[in-house]
């Protein structure tokens, strides 16, 4: 019997293509939009391969599922695994580039980028880097570390491949599973200013709700931080400290709500001599 050739590596396998642009689809319209706005942005057959994971008719993969199966069938050096409805506008394949070279030397063990995601130095802040229905933030115009992602952009280095975990499910929350998952093995996740329109506004839903309670029961006592934030919502972690930052962001939340309220009722009882016809507004609250 003949044996199997054996192939001895001296270093690591080259990529085959720059950029596998992966999209869970289930519209062809918005799809089409998509493949177009890439494609007049410098993304073309020299540099990029497009997979679709098709999600038309049915549902047949959810978020975690056709992340794994992108990251298996994707030949590129940067995989990018979109929503279906984003859209490129401004930014081409050569800024991309750019930027991810830029990371590279940044951040050598970088595992994770998107456009949306929670700081994780104090305070922590929302960086948002798109346009959506919401309307336009351009918030970054370097690299910003974060501890959560939003799902619909995410690049993935082929060198350093991180996977979804195998018991969550759902279309929520599988960027930030990513981002932990690369806490665990050394990685990192950033924001990038690599600006795009998402042409979904997003929705807060019973799914995302079971998300976060699944994401919960996971993490709940190996998370490295009590509290875990995602662009949409925040998961409180490692009892009792998770139920300490809990606490701490409710009182937080409700000085702030409340500090707001008497904000806008003071305007009605301050007067305020400096203000053309002498009108009342706000004075010593004055924000």
């Amino acid at each position: 019997m003949k044996p199997a050739p054996v192939r001895y590596m001296t270093e690591d396998a080259q990529p085959e293509i720059t950029f596998s642009v992966c999209s869970l689809v289930a519209s062809e319209e918005k799809y089409q939009r998509l493949i177009s706005s890439f494609t007049t942005n410098g993304f073309d057959a020299s540099n990029t391969e497009f997979i679709a994971i098709d999600n038309r008719g049915n549902n047949r993969f959810d978020g975690y599922r056709a992340l794994r199966a992108a990251i298996s069938a994707a030949k590129g050096e940067f995989i990018l695994y979109t929503h279906d409805d984003i859209e490129l506008v401004d930014d081409d394949a050569d800024t991309l580039l750019s930027i991810l070279r830029d990371l590279d030397a940044r951040d050598p063990n970088w595992t994770l980028a998107g456009n949306a995601g929670w700081t994780i130095d104090h305070p922590e802040r929302l960086m948002i880097h798109l346009r959506d229905p919401h309307g336009t933030r351009r918030d970054v115009d370097e690299p910003k570390r974060v501890g959560g992602l939003d799902e619909n952009f995410l690049i993935l280095p082929r060198k350093r491949l991180v996977l979804p975990s195998l018991d969550l499910s759902g279309f929520h929350l599988f960027a930030t599973d990513l981002c932990q998952q690369s806490l665990f093995v050394g990685g990192s996740a950033w924001v990038i200013p690599f600006f795009l329109h998402h042409h979904s506004s997003g929705s807060h839903s019973s799914e995302l709700e079971a998300s976060k309670a699944a994401f919960e029961r996971k993490y709940g006592m190996i998370a490295k931080r009590p509290r875990v934030r995602a662009p949409a919502t925040t998961m409180y972690l490692r009892y009792p400290a998770g139920f300490l930052a809990r606490l701490s962001d409710s009182v937080y939340w409700t000085c702030r709500n409340g500090l707001q309220s008497l904000r806008r009722k003071a305007k009605f009882f301050f007067y305020t001599a400096d203000e053309p016809g002498g009108t009342y507004a706000t004075a010593s609250l004055r924000g």
